[in-house]
């Protein structure tokens, strides 16, 4: 029997390129969003494209019952569905906080809670978990979707220690910035509906002009190799908990290692401070 994989977010960006992984190597999938008329990838009797808003807890529960029950199985979830926010935390209105952190970490956690008791019915499982490098380094004028994403890994880190000796793992993927997907684009829409202020003016237009900003060739990573890497932690045998993906979150991983004056020191030459 092949293996079955559920993925979040599956409309574009990451969730897209990773169904289509999974299917390549011949996976079952089941893949949900929002809006399964969204679905333009392929069609397949290995794939089933399912409705899910993963802030509904019932219908996680009942998306996650119908996944095994479909295919006989469920062998991995990975919780791709996430948003993005971009404005200074004290003009942010309250309900788009909210919005973050059902989306990116409770959503998640739904997933989970309703995985793991099929995973233990049938003797193992896998939880992937799409982090940032905004978790490793909380960034100016993210700080809310920083710490949604830090959640989601010390979350994770301490669930994969909870998980000891039940064949359950927890993998954390953290991309850095990915510029073949939509999610800036969409990141960027939120932010154009939040109140401006002159205090942040130069911060904003600063950060704006770093994302113009054109890296080495090969410097950030695709949509693809998230995907590749998802899969990859998906079927790692080791116990390995964190994968970075892309120079940019390798790099945050590194400036986090040094002692704390001089991880602050390298946060001040490294961010604009108006």
């Amino acid at each position: 029997m092949a293996p079955t994989v559920l993925v979040t977010g599956s409309s574009s960006g990451f969730g897209r390129s990773v169904a289509a992984k999974f299917l390549e190597v011949g996976w079952n999938v089941v893949a949900t969003l929002r809006d399964p008329g969204r679905w333009t990838g392929e069609t397949s009797e290995r794939l089933l494209v399912h409705p899910l808003d993963v802030r509904d807890e019932e219908a996680v529960q009942a998306a996650v019952a119908r996944a095994a029950e479909h295919f006989g199985r469920l062998d991995v979830v990975v919780n791709n569905a996430g948003i993005g926010l971009f404005a200074p935390f004290e003009t942010t209105p309250v309900p788009m906080v909210q919005e973050v952190f059902d989306t990116n970490v409770f959503g998640p956690m739904h997933v989970v809670r309703a995985a793991l008791p099929v995973f233990r019915a049938q003797g193992s499982g896998r939880i992937v978990n799409l982090s940032s490098g905004n978790a490793t380094v909380p960034m100016p004028l993210q700080s809310v979707y920083s710490a949604a994403k830090g959640a989601v890994y010390n979350w994770s880190e301490s669930l994969a220690d909870e998980l000891t000796g039940q064949n359950i793992q927890v993998k954390v993927v953290e991309p850095g910035f990915v510029p073949d997907t939509n999610f800036f684009a969409a990141t960027y829409a939120r932010f154009t509906g939040i109140p401006a202020s002159d205090v942040y003016s130069s911060m904003i237009k600063a950060t704006l002009d770093g994302f113009q900003v054109e890296p080495p060739p090969g410097y950030l990573a695709t949509s693809q190799s998230v995907a590749d890497t998802i899969f990859a932690a998906a079927t790692d045998e080791t116990g390995r908990l964190r994968y970075r993906i892309g120079s940019d979150s390798e790099e945050l991983g590194r400036a986090r290692q040094q002692p704390q004056a001089e991880y602050e020191a390298w946060r001040r030459r490294f961010f604009y401070a108006g």
